[in-house]
């Protein structure tokens, strides 16, 4: 089944009918239902984000063909460490969650 098959079953699954999910959107039904014809990457980012976040799923792993709930507090934990927020820690702070981040990595790879 393909990533836009299971996209699909997840929203029929979860909201009982695209027309249903997309209202909840506030997005056209056609719009999307086309994703299911074109493809996940062949749409409009903004639009994948918003069903992305009403789905409650990963749009990074969705473009990578995966439905993967979302994790706030990786994705918390990402910003924080790219954005360069952790340097507002002490250094012993730094340390734990660097130790914390690698760890959650390497519990990913178990799980893969």
């Amino acid at each position: 089944m393909g990533i836009e098959e299971q996209l699909k079953e997840l929203i029929i699954n979860k909201y009982g009918s695209v027309n249903k999910f997309a209202q909840t959107c506030g997005l056209s039904t056609s719009t999307v239902a086309t994703i299911f014809t074109r493809g996940v990457n062949k749409t409009n980012i903004s639009t994948i984000i918003k069903i992305c976040q009403q789905l409650g799923i990963s749009a990074d792993e969705l473009a990578e063909g995966k439905i993967v709930p979302k994790n706030d507090n990786a994705q918390k934990l990402r910003t924080l460490i790219f954005n360069g927020d952790i340097q507002k820690l002490t250094e012993p702070n730094q340390a734990r969650l660097m130790s914390y981040y690698q760890a959650l990595l390497d519990t990913q790879e178990d799980e893969e």
